[in-house]
């Protein structure tokens, strides 16, 4: 749809408009190679370029008027001089595109737990016969198709194209992990939210935010795109959200949930776990429930109360709750389980964070009779100082395998030194710099009873390594050589190396 003035000055209503602005607006980009005739360019100041100095470009391309962050005389054209054309190319991208009517949004931030939690969410949806679309970590669904994404929250103008094909397929709900980067930088400043979520608030992405308060804070933006009196729910059993409840609390309304907190609005109870499910019992605004969960894990019970207390702040009945979260199997590369038969568990994890790699290992724990086996590592250019964090995660594991997990063009030998530093000296590991190996080795020892944990890379399908994107899944490599092992004899193995028993 077309924008006219008079809108433009109710979306934006601190802008400054220089010049004639155009009557109505039918393109508006942040990309100076999209521009066409007549577009609106918005100069976004991102962390690599200065849209400002493509401005320029944009106008010779045929762009009759901007949006930009201090006024460029140089150029003739009418300008909207704003404090965010980030957030002004949200609000303008997203009214251009969906107009006033957008489906009923739910939106998840948090360091762990964003995707289970969303899918959990769209499950329970589901189950009350309810179109809605999902976007996330793992993919983008519209409604209609899934298909893998390459940011958990990508740009403004593709979450409107999104949110505008999933209207057009009739969908009238959808879910969203809502990454730090995208809070920081307003991609989804043109959206509303009629319910959220913060899952947790641990160590991650300070290569990017550089100190834990620029973290905690854009986790907190959250708040700040919620509709009025929408709930935004708050894990009281997370110290990280309780640092920020009072911060987040005078700018929406809060509900806190939580398995081990007493004061709270929604608590949830851990009935009885397996090693394939768990029962857990619910406290919910609208009464009481238990629900057995396919998904095993203290994170993935508190992760399905998340899920639930949203689902029910949207109108969602208990009796769909329940159905939605028992009928959820599984959620790609989220403990996702490995099974060619062998007499052992495996499971693949995306834990990439000290926090993660803790539970993952300690839900493992909780259900295999035998020993853990971890496979794991660190990526390389990021956040160097959690290296020795991810080693010290692994403490309940009885042995570590510490390999690559994107090096890019950092030395793999040096990444697993410097996460060798978090181990005691009582607490045996194996480098092995070719994941493919560590894999191996790791399904080799492992005995009856065992399970081994590959963590790091979960639904991811590459591997980068220098300036190289190559093929990589850890569930297909381990499939195939659990099949390997399982048609050699016992006495044809070899294993690199053996652990004791466990007392």
């Amino acid at each position: 749809m077309k924008i006219t003035v008079d809108q433009i000055d109710r979306l934006l209503p601190q802008a400054q408009l220089k010049g004639q602005w155009p009557a109505r607006v039918s393109h508006i980009t942040a990309d100076s190679r999209q521009v066409q005739s007549g577009s609106v360019f918005a100069a976004v100041s991102g962390s690599r370029h200065d849209g400002h100095l493509f401005a320029a470009d944009a106008v010779r391309a045929g762009a009759t008027a901007l949006v930009v962050e201090r006024h460029l005389p140089e150029l003739d054209v009418p300008q909207a001089v704003v404090s965010s054309s980030a957030q002004a190319f949200a609000v303008l991208v997203t009214a251009s595109r969906l107009g006033t009517t957008l489906p009923t949004l739910a939106g998840v931030t948090g360091t762990n737990g964003k995707t289970t939690t969303t899918w959990m969410l769209q499950s329970i949806l589901k189950a009350a016969a309810l179109t809605c679309g999902r976007m996330g970590t793992v993919d983008c669904d519209d409604g209609q198709q899934a298909v893998p994404t390459a940011l958990t929250t990508p740009s403004a103008d593709q979450l409107a194209d999104w949110l505008q094909r999933l209207q057009s397929g009739g969908g009238t709900h959808a879910v969203l992990e809502v990454s730090s980067h995208a809070l920081h930088q307003h991609r989804c400043d043109g959206l509303h939210f009629a319910a959220g979520a913060i899952t947790n608030i641990t160590r991650d992405h300070l290569d990017y935010h550089e100190t834990t308060d620029a973290y905690h804070s854009a986790k907190a933006q959250l708040a700040d795109l919620m509709y009025p009196d929408a709930p935004l729910l708050i894990n009281a059993d997370d110290a990280g959200c309780r640092r920020i409840e009072q911060n987040v609390r005078s700018r929406c309304r809060v509900l806190t949930y939580g398995l081990d907190s007493e004061e709270v609005e929604l608590r949830g109870r851990l009935l009885e776990s397996g090693h394939r499910r768990q029962r857990v019992h619910f406290s919910l605004a609208q009464g009481d429930a238990e629900v057995n969960l396919r998904l095993i894990g203290r994170h993935n019970a508190s992760n399905a109360l998340a899920a639930a207390g949203m689902a029910e702040q949207l109108g969602m009945p208990l009796a769909h709750i329940v159905s939605g979260l028992e009928s959820l199997r599984i959620v790609p590369g989220r403990l996702e389980r490995v099974d060619a038969g062998q007499p052992f568990q495996v499971f693949i994890d995306y834990a990439h964070t000290p926090d993660a790699l803790q539970q993952a290992v300690g839900a493992v724990r909780s259900c295999a009779p035998g020993r853990i086996i971890c496979v794991f590592g660190a990526g390389g250019e990021r956040d160097r100082p959690k290296r020795p964090l991810m080693g010290a995660a692994t403490a309940q594991a009885d042995l570590r395998i510490v390999t690559s997990d994107n090096p890019r063009s950092e030395c793999p030998q040096q990444i697993i030194r410097e996460i060798a530093a978090g181990f005691t000296a009582e607490q045996p590991y194996h480098p092995v710099v070719d994941r493919q190996a560590a894999i191996r080795q790791a399904l080799e020892c492992a005995q009856p009873g065992d399970a081994v944990l590959i963590a790091g890379k979960g639904h991811e399908t590459t591997q980068e390594i220098g300036d190289q994107s190559l093929t990589f899944d850890d569930r297909a490599v381990a499939r195939d050589i659990l099949r390997d092992l399982n048609s050699q004899s016992a006495s044809d193995l070899h294993p690199v190396f053996t652990l004791p028993r466990s007392a």
